[in-house]
């Protein structure tokens, strides 16, 4: 009988939205980066964006050039109103949280200072852009990525 009654509650229960599947996968590629009083860059993306069954979606990437790199995760969720809400996972001075919206085909997350994550799917490529503004100035960064098999 509990198992009846809690497979119906389950069957019940509204599957979340699927806003942020178009942007699921593994996109990997290049672009260029834009440092204050530098010459561009060129930067290699690597992202991946997967819904976990229980908590939301898991954002995590890895941007370099030639000078360094940065990694990132965030945890994805969509709340009220159409908001997408993260939470900083990686544990390093990257802002805590982001949030944002999908507006049309374009995702943009930011924390409303620092930083934006923006991306839009063209069929079987993202164009991922990020900006950011630090102790040295802005810095601007854009890269087309591939849907990996």
């Amino acid at each position: 009988m509990i198992r009846i009654a809690l497979t119906a509650l389950l069957l019940a229960t509204p599957a979340p939205a699927q806003t942020l599947g178009p942007f699921e996968g593994e996109w990997q590629g290049e672009g260029t980066l834009a440092l204050p009083d530098e010459p561009a860059q060129r930067l290699r993306c690597r992202l991946r964006l997967e819904e976990t069954r229980l908590s939301g979606t898991v954002f995590q990437g890895r941007c370099a050039t030639a000078q360094g790199g940065r990694n990132f995760t965030y945890l994805l969720r969509e709340a009220e109103g159409g908001m997408i809400r993260g939470e900083n996972r990686a544990g390093d001075d990257l802002p805590p949280q982001i949030e944002g919206r999908i507006e049309g085909e374009i995702l943009r997350l930011g924390d409303g200072a620092q930083g934006v994550f923006e991306m839009r799917r063209e069929g079987t490529r993202l164009h991922f852009r990020l900006s950011a503004e630090g102790r040295q100035g802005p810095t601007r960064g854009e890269a087309v990525l591939h849907l990996r098999d």
